[in-house]
């Protein structure tokens, strides 16, 4: 069966009315692949397919962006709207062990994989800090998805364990960026320890805040946080640094002319600027205190997990060539070093913006 007559007959299985006339790949992620679904009536769709071999709560997944949605769009709050199967359930198992999920496409909306002004960045931070604010009052039972997922003690384990069991090749190709993740594991461990030591709070955070998980308008105002599967409790600070992580890069994630590659200090200032005006007064004293290491702290875990995955011969995330992961992770490494180099601007500007 082709692709196209696949997609028709998940889709057709959903609770819709409307006639499959095409599909387009819409995003196609590290991991799950999404499709827009053309129909003859022109309401169209977003068809998911979350790789079940990847996710071992394929199912608990649907069910956490159900229930999240739900209560968002309870609150008066612009979000995705999920649409079930004719069997009832939000969702399709295929015969692959794969789960497909179904909402509306929002009209006349757009994602980045690049910020290309002031005001992305400021409606990212607005956007976000708004979700975060908002789902303090869920109080729902969410399934942990993926448990230890931004933990850096447990992703050093398997880092430890991936080099242990690397082929000498790649290890040799890696060793600069093998070194330089042993020589910071003390500094990466920081929020880890916080953590433990219930010094900040959990919340029900989206976990996976880069910028190309935001739906903009054609005015490039956001509309809505997408893509909610790994919506869970953790700490906000996971969702303001990987938000930056995306939104400062002046490179692409796998970009090989690693000159291109810059902290973007403007992005940064308009993005905390949204976040904390979304965010008011309702930031601890301790969640404050520890916002201005979050951004090295997730583009190191990014790397380091990248880096991981490429000792481990590329089992996790999709890859186009050989040193596609080291590639990516050497940029998120060169990316901590920018971020370090504007740590004390950072922590300056977060505290006078929030004195």
């Amino acid at each position: 069966m082709g692709l196209k007559s696949q997609l028709q007959n998940i889709f057709e299985q959903f609770n819709v009315s409307e006639k499959f006339t095409d599909f387009q790949i819409f995003y196609s992620g590290h991991i799950n692949n999404t499709y827009l679904i053309l129909t003859k009536e022109k309401l169209n769709y977003v068809l998911q397919k979350i790789n079940g071999n990847v996710f071992k709560k394929a199912k608990e997944v649907i069910e956490n962006k159900v229930k999240v949605t739900s209560f968002l769009q309870n609150s008066n709050y612009k979000t995705l709207e999920y649409i079930k199967s004719k069997n009832g359930n939000f969702y399709i198992k295929d015969l692959e062990n794969n789960y497909w999920n179904l909402c509306y496409y929002i009209k006349n909306s757009q994602t980045f994989t690049q910020v290309t002004s002031f005001k992305i960045s400021f409606e990212a931070g607005k956007i976000t800090g708004g979700f975060l604010t908002k789902m303090r009052d869920f109080e729902e039972t969410l399934v942990d998805i993926l448990p230890k997922f931004h933990n850096m003690s447990f992703r050093f384990l398997q880092f430890e364990e991936a080099l242990k069991n690397a082929s000498s090749k790649r290890e040799e190709t890696a060793l600069e960026w093998i070194n330089f993740c042993i020589s910071k594991k003390e500094e990466m461990t920081i929020l880890d320890k916080a953590i433990l030591n219930k010094e900040i709070p959990l919340r029900v955070i989206h976990s996976d805040t880069k910028i190309s998980n935001i739906l903009f308008d054609k005015n490039e105002k956001a509309i809505c946080l997408i893509d909610l599967d790994t919506v869970m409790k953790g700490v906000l600070h996971f969702d303001y640094g990987d938000a930056l992580r995306t939104i400062c890069n002046t490179a692409k994630e796998d970009e090989k002319n690693s000159k291109l590659i810059n902290f973007n200090f403007n992005y940064f200032k308009n993005y905390t600027k949204g976040f904390l005006e979304s965010t008011g007064n309702q930031l601890t004293k301790n969640e404050l205190k520890y916002l201005s290491i979050s951004p090295k702290i997730i583009t190191f875990i990014m790397g380091l997990r990248f880096l991981t995955d490429y000792l481990n011969n590329d089992v996790y995330y999709k890859t186009e060539y050989k040193e596609h992961n080291l590639i990516r992770a050497k940029n998120q490494f060169i990316l901590v070093n920018k971020i370090l180099e504007n740590q004390e601007k950072i922590e300056n500007f977060i505290q006078k913006t929030t004195s």
